[in-house]
């Protein structure tokens, strides 16, 4: 398969767990860990050896059904779409960060913010905690310091932030937006948009704390139930709280940043149960209609949706697939456990786009260890988006178990 954005995504999801885990091994040396690492790698070891093509996947997905939505159709075919768990609300890892660039674009329309306005690096740096995204922070600053967009100040316009938390999945850049843009202001455009059964993209950093830090005396355990017993926007509440303390108090970020790198932070299983239980969630009909309405300019406006396309088909850069498509925007995610995708694509043959949305949750360490490897899922979506033999046998396989009806779609 001839598709480059393959190749190059994984410089856009953050390896939270792979990262973390490996700070582990090499820094702390700690045997005991090592064990463990090797005893969670082996669950889901029997799937994990299998996953090796889209139809290794569609055999994965049928097995675990209650665990995985997919949605996928050709604008306009929705009586021929696959809708399979469609409205299941699941974590969205980094897919949400869709809406913290739809509130960017929005500001950005209506004259809120300026892209040329000039940003201290320092002022993003401030929320990025080493070992705990796969570098994509890193990365993204070295690019842009090769592309020249970083001055001699440490300055860079406002432009080039969204680039970084879209392109790299730069969890520091998001948690940068997200305070810029002001919380009352992302949840005012959920409202508006009337999203309901979605949730508000809430900083990253906040999150990471929220599971543990060096103040909390309790276990896991006991605080992933008071989280459970706490109303969302209680639990929000919580997550900004510990944000400012982050942002704003340097011996609290010096002490945390040393606790979440030392053997005391969570284990893969631990981090996989806050994930599933508090990561933000929604479902995959809804942001596959996202995806839909940001190719037709429908969502917010054309011109916010311009916006929204310019960052999220960063993969047309590449020769190979300005070959293949008029357009192609993505948006993925990764926690322990968990796997998102969201993607439009206009294949130059095809006369209209096509939306795809993956939500895969509960996922064994070995399973979600060899897809963040080989990356079958976005493979398997790509044969999904080209293919239409692989289309219908996708379809006629899933409607035996869950195939829901496109209500509500368009």
């Amino acid at each position: 398969m001839n598709l480059i954005f393959l190749k190059y995504w994984q410089l856009g999801i953050g390896f939270l767990l792979l990262s973390v885990t490996g700070l582990v091994i090499w820094q702390q040396q700690n045997i005991s860990r090592i064990l463990d690492i090797f005893s969670v790698l082996s669950e889901g070891k029997e799937w994990s050896l299998q996953l090796k093509t889209p139809e290794d996947l569609l055999a994965y997905i049928i097995a675990h059904s209650n665990d995985v939505s997919l949605v996928a159709y050709e604008i306009g075919n929705y009586a021929n779409g696959i809708f399979f768990n469609a409205d299941k609300k699941r974590p969205l890892a980094s897919t949400i960060k869709i809406l913290v660039l739809a509130e960017y674009a929005r500001q950005l329309e209506r004259g809120i913010l300026s892209p040329d306005q000039l940003v201290n690096l320092r002022d993003i740096e401030i929320y990025y905690l080493p070992g705990t995204d796969g570098n994509a922070h890193p990365n993204a600053v070295k690019e842009l310091r090769r592309k020249g967009y970083i001055n001699t100040a440490n300055q860079i316009e406002l432009q080039h932030i969204p680039w970084a938390m879209i392109r790299y999945s730069d969890n520091a850049a998001t948690d940068y937006l997200i305070e810029r843009l002001q919380r009352k202001n992302i949840e005012k455009l959920l409202v508006e948009l009337s999203m309901e059964n979605q949730d508000i993209p809430l900083p990253i950093i906040g999150q990471f704390l929220s599971w543990s830090n060096h103040t909390f005396s309790n276990t896991v355990s006991e605080r992933l139930e008071i989280y459970q017993n706490m109303q969302p926007q209680e639990y929000a509440d919580e997550v900004y709280n510990l944000t400012d303390m982050w942002r704003s108090d340097q011996e609290f970020r010096s002490q945390a940043t040393k606790y979440i790198k030392s053997k005391k932070w969570l284990n893969f299983q631990e981090q996989k149960a806050m994930s599933q239980a508090l990561n933000c969630r929604g479902t995959a009909r809804k942001y596959a209609q996202i995806m839909e309405k940001i190719y037709s300019g429908l969502f917010i406006s054309p011109g916010a949706g311009k916006i929204m396309r310019e960052y999220l088909e960063w993969a047309m850069e590449f020769p190979s697939n300005q070959q293949e498509f008029d357009a192609f925007g993505a948006k993925g995610g990764s926690l322990a456990g968990i796997i998102t995708e969201a993607w439009y694509v206009k294949p130059k043959k095809a006369k209209n786009a096509r939306v795809f949305a993956l939500f895969l949750e509960n996922m064994p360490a070995g399973v979600w260890l060899q897809m963040m490897q080989n990356y079958i899922h976005q493979e398997f979506g790509y044969q999904l988006l080209v293919d239409e033999n692989f289309f219908d046998l996708v379809s006629h396989r899933l409607s035996s178990i869950e195939l829901q009806t496109p209500k509500d779609v368009g």
